[in-house]
């Protein structure tokens, strides 16, 4: 009798869309899937998705042999090569009982970069928000209107500007100087 639990290998594949292409995900995912689940010793899939574009696909199979077969077949690279094309991704394997993985995330962007994009929608809304505060309120005190812009501003920023901004720029953040998936802050 075996007693030794089996070393399962479980793919996750984490992918962060183009913008415009949010919607491409599902069906490759759909597509890699099925592929995964003609391949013997398949156990099982799993998506997460993430709020932003941000999608993960864990895929198990019985053993690492299994998992090697499978992501060095031309059907992988070919669905490999798709998903390049609508975003950029990143690989990561494990095999055993107990597995971890790093997810890429928002937090994972550089410094720069999130200072750029958030710069990028505060600037000309400051500017359009001071002038039409400047404008509206021509008489009251500075203090006052600084106060009430930066009311607007905030406002704004939080629940129109910078959701956009950053939906946009998302697919750029979380890349490295090589174009691959960023997992942590550098």
């Amino acid at each position: 009798m075996n007693l030794v639990a089996p070393a399962f290998a479980t793919l996750a594949i984490s992918r962060v869309m183009r913008p415009g292409h949010e919607q491409a995900f599902e069906p490759w995912a759909d597509r890699c899937v099925a592929a995964a689940q003609a391949q013997p010793r398949f156990r099982c899939a799993v998506r997460l998705a993430q709020a932003g574009g941000l999608h993960h696909l864990l895929l198990q199979f019985g053993d690492r042999t299994a998992l090697d077969a499978w992501t060095g077949q031309d059907g992988y690279r070919a669905l490999s090569d798709e998903a390049d094309d609508f975003s950029v991704g990143l690989d990561q394997s494990d095999a055993g009982t107990l597995l971890a993985f790093t997810l890429p995330s928002e937090a994972a962007a550089r410094k720069w970069k999130t200072a750029c994009v958030t710069w990028i929608g505060v600037v000309p809304t400051l500017l359009i928000v001071s002038a039409v505060i400047g404008w509206l309120l021509p008489g009251a005190p500075k203090v006052v209107q600084q106060i009430l812009s930066s009311v607007i501003l905030t406002a704004a920023l939080t629940w129109l500007i910078l959701p956009k901004v950053r939906g946009w720029s998302r697919f750029w953040m979380l890349q490295d100087e090589r174009g691959q998936l960023l997992r942590n802050a550098e």
